[in-house]
């Protein structure tokens, strides 16, 4: 179903798209109609992402569990970290890869803000191993603002939540002054 909502894309673009719907699940508790951007009958189409992805992301679990792990070692786990590292630069690069097919694709345009919102998290996600990895507390102001966006990731757009984001929000939290992992690293 992805491939048809892809189309003639790029073998780089379908990758990013498929990055994309391994962390996005449907909205939950039976607010799929409640988000629909038109009320559906029996004859709206079935095609668009929301419809493609699975009901729960193995993907975004996965991370979810490698952050756990990494900030219950204090962030020492350098494995951790490094597969950490991996998959935010996937996530911050993927945005730049998917907006061409975004622009000739109406189907997936719907979900560019999703694909921009996962290339925050990376950023964001990269900042805060990247704090740690200094041995620096990130000041609670730089840790207040990028609360502030995680909340606003964590809300629907176009009927699909974004998994990763509570998983930054726990490494944005031990990164900062007071956190987990402030000065971690000696």
């Amino acid at each position: 179903m992805l491939q048809r909502l892809a189309g003639s894309a790029s073998s780089s673009e379908f990758a990013a798209l498929r990055a994309l719907a391994e962390v996005v699940e449907p909205v939950k508790d039976y607010t799929r109609e409640q988000t629909a951007p038109a009320e559906p009958t029996s004859t709206t189409p079935m095609n668009r992402v929301v419809d493609a992805v699975p009901l729960e992301s193995d993907a975004g679990r996965r991370f979810g569990e490698l952050v756990d792990q990494f900030v219950a070692s204090s962030c020492h786990d350098g494995a951790a970290e490094a597969r950490l590292r991996a998959q935010l630069t996937v996530w911050r690069d993927n945005d730049a890869i998917l907006q061409p097919l975004a622009e000739r694709s109406f189907l997936v345009k719907e979900i560019a803000a999703n694909s921009r919102d996962l290339s925050a998290l990376g950023v964001m996600g990269l900042a805060a191993l990247d704090a740690i990895a200094k041995g620096q507390s990130a000041p609670d102001s730089w840790r207040t603002q990028q609360l502030a966006i995680v909340e606003q990731i964590k809300k629907p757009r176009a009927q699909l939540l974004l998994i990763p984001a509570p998983a930054i929000q726990r490494l944005v939290e031990a990164a900062a002054a007071g956190g987990a992992c402030s000065a971690a690293k000696p």
